[in-house]
């Protein structure tokens, strides 16, 4: 699992060199990976969880600690004692002393659990935390791919559909101009004058929502990026719409089932549960460690007493230390806290079984979901390109029999509206057989930045406006 962070990582990071003003699909994965916020968090999440298993791991170890101390102390004391300055007379009299102590040394500590079981399970739920961890961060780089084409397809779909209502907006300027100049002459009636018009200004009003759903989207963008963008490659007219690879729909499942990254985190999830269960289980179970204890201090100082007894004696001298031994830890009763976590505990293995059970139903169902949508979007696809086709022809037809006077101003003004929602539907739909893929791969574990690479190599620079075109 860690190798394939990894894999994933570099080879996203092989990807050509990113420019200052990175409109190529490329580029914009590129900036994504290094300032997408969501991302970061991730994989500061990922980095903290891996930490789990070395904490785990500490409570098998020995634990090592040292001590240095220092203590500079002085006293006085005031009382009664012999005097014996004249033998063999030795009367009681008023004494004083007078004590000053320097006191240093250091003292070295040694545990090590010898038998433990709670903290040996509580180790190995720490691995598989550490795996979970790896595969979801394996799983939200595979996410980041998915976010970073929506939100750029998203601006090229909405430019598509500005495109197109420019077009139409064009279109019906040019009706209601030919409208208007068969009404002066008595050709046609007013009230194909005031279709035509409302027609134009139907039109306007779709444009003006489009020019402002760029503007989103391409803010939607730079919010992966933390940057701006503008003039992006778009979709070659020529690109292949394949599908999936294998059309078997069961092969895909049962890919699902090995390698989708979120159903192996949920079993990792369910695992390290399980071993925390058997961890707070074994709370009650006796605890043995042995351990060794060294100190060394040495004592320096001075006393004093009056009258002077000359049996007086300096407080020197050192203390050394060496302790051995071997504990045994019997908790008998803790409140309750030990029970009430083993049932806790218990609880969360419960609960984590059920979330891997549902996300394994999840998964096939999605899998099995995106598999026939993929295979119905070649289909639609192939039927929204013939429609295009046929909306042209049927344009064509209408706008000769308007010439003839056998159809009138709003036969012709329909057929254009669904010319141009073929065309918007056509362009729509290949877009969403790019998401659909993607999402397909996503589900089985394949996704990749190899698969930015590839798509990127079905896009090209956009054709600089034409001056009909900006108006």
């Amino acid at each position: 699992m860690k190798c394939t962070v990894v894999a994933l990582t570099a080879l996203a990071l092989s990807i050509n060199a990113i420019s200052l003003q990175a409109d190529s699909l490329r580029d914009i994965y590129e900036l994504a990976l290094e300032n997408d916020a969501q991302l970061k968090a991730e994989e500061a999440v990922y980095l903290a969880r891996r930490e789990v298993e070395n904490l785990g791991r500490s409570q098998l170890l020995p634990q090592v600690s040292t001590a240095y101390s220092y203590q500079d102390s002085e006293i006085d004391t005031d009382g009664k004692g012999p005097d014996f300055s004249n033998p063999p007379i030795i009367p009681i009299r008023d004494t004083s002393s007078n004590l000053d102590i320097d006191t240093d040394g250091y003292s070295v500590s040694l545990r090590q659990a010898i038998f433990d079981l709670p903290a040996w399970f509580g180790f190995k739920s720490g691995k598989e935390v550490t795996k979970e961890a790896e595969a979801t961060f394996a799983s939200n780089q595979q996410n980041l791919i998915v976010r970073v084409v929506e939100a750029y397809l998203l601006v090229l779909r909405a430019q598509d559909n500005l495109a197109a209502s420019q077009a139409q907006e064009r279109a019906f300027e040019r009706q209601l101009e030919q409208t208007q100049q068969r009404f002066e002459v008595g050709l046609i009636a007013i009230t194909d004058v005031y279709e035509a018009q409302a027609a134009r200004d139907l039109s306007q009003v779709e444009r003006i929502v489009d020019e402002n759903n760029v503007s989103v989207a391409l803010e939607r963008l730079s919010v992966l990026t933390g940057q701006r963008h503008s003039n992006l490659d778009i979709l070659k007219e020529d690109f292949k719409i394949r599908p999936p690879d294998p059309i078997d729909r069961a092969a895909w499942v049962d890919f699902a089932l090995a390698n989708n990254f979120q159903l192996k985190a949920a079993g990792y999830r369910e695992e390290a549960a399980r071993q925390t269960a058997k961890a707070d289980k074994l709370e009650h179970a006796p605890k043995v460690s042995g351990g060794y204890d060294y100190s060394d201090f040495d004592t320096n100082g001075s006393r004093s007493v009056k009258p002077d007894t000359g049996i007086v004696s300096p407080p020197d001298g050192s203390d050394e230390q060496h302790v051995w031994q071997i504990s045994v830890n019997l908790p008998l009763y803790s409140g309750g806290a030990i029970s009430a976590n083993r049932r806790a505990s218990a609880q969360e293995f419960n609960a984590a079984r059920e979330e891997r059970i549902n996300l394994t139903r999840n998964t096939v169902t999605n899998t099995r979901s995106l598999h026939m949508t993929v295979v119905s979007d070649v289909s639609r696809i192939a039927a929204r390109k013939q429609s295009i086709i046929s909306s042209k022809s049927s344009l064509d037809a209408t706008q000769a029999g308007y010439e003839v006077g056998t159809r009138n101003v709003v036969d012709v003004l329909n057929a254009q509206n669904t010319l141009f929602s073929a065309e918007r539907d056509y362009a729509n739909s290949r877009y969403d057989y790019i998401i659909n893929m993607l999402r397909l791969k996503e589900q089985a574990g394949l996704l990749s930045p190899e698969d930015v690479i590839r798509l990127e190599s079905n896009l090209e620079p956009a054709p600089p406006p034409t001056a009909t075109a900006a108006k």
